[in-house]
């Protein structure tokens, strides 16, 4: 079976030097020193007495979501931004990580809206075509997720698993040669990682390219994936 290597981005704003309320802005900064020990659970707390003091805060409620979505707490960080987003309907990052946060419960048509939403306020963040051909890719809408991270790849040359993951699509769509070639451009801006040189191997053998494939698999299985260990083994010995 193929293994998607997804890696969703949240985007942390640098904190506002003022606040209405003083005291808000104590706990708010307390909070970024949880968050960043990744204490998530104190920076909710912190975040909470911010917002307590000083409901209007944007940024409270922004920051207390990117805390819940740390926790795992998904549909808390999307109360949170949705929060957010009814008092500014044009905080970019507020539609981005909500959109991340509904991939993670895959809600994948929530997603897409909020990803879209994201696109009309700014094109030029290959995280969010990443995070957008990621959702894609789940929802089988390869030729979509194809062209989203091909931008990706226009606007970051030198993002791997933008490869990586634009050759799983063309494996599912059966088109081996460039899934190939987009494993290879992978392996040659990151070399260490198995997922890499096992799925090459998987699209080797679709091509008979079996002396290709066992060499991947046995690079693999080197980089220590058990599961290319017993590939080769049962293909390649």
């Amino acid at each position: 079976m193929m293994r998607l290597h997804v890696i969703l981005c949240l985007v942390i704003l640098p904190l506002l030097s003022v606040y209405p309320q003083n005291s808000a802005n104590e706990y708010i900064k307390n909070g970024e020193k949880k968050y960043n020990r990744q204490d998530y659970t104190a920076a909710i707390e912190a975040y909470s007495k911010a917002i307590a003091l000083d409901p209007g805060n944007k940024q409270a409620y922004y920051l207390r979501g990117n805390a819940k979505f740390g926790n795992e707490d998904f549909e808390g960080a999307i109360y949170d931004y949705s929060k957010l987003l009814e008092m500014d309907e044009k905080y970019y990052d507020g539609y981005f990580n909500r959109g991340n946060a509904y991939y993670e419960l895959e809600k994948y048509d929530q997603a897409i809206q909020d990803f879209k939403r994201a696109l009309e306020l700014r094109s030029d963040d290959p995280d969010l075509y990443y995070s957008l051909a990621s959702t894609l890719f789940m929802m089988e809408k390869y030729e979509e997720a194809i062209r989203n991270f091909s931008k990706t790849i226009e606007l970051d040359q030198d993002n791997p698993d933008a490869y990586y993951d634009r050759a799983n699509c063309y494996f599912y769509s059966e088109n081996y040669k460039l899934a190939i070639d987009n494993y290879t451009k992978a392996i040659e801006l990151q070399n260490n990682i198995f997922d890499y040189y096992f799925n090459r191997a998987l699209a080797e053998f679709r091509m008979n390219m079996d002396k290709e494939a066992c060499r991947d698999l046995k690079t693999a299985s080197s980089l220590g994936d058990d599961q290319a260990d017993a590939y080769h083994s049962e293909l390649c010995e």
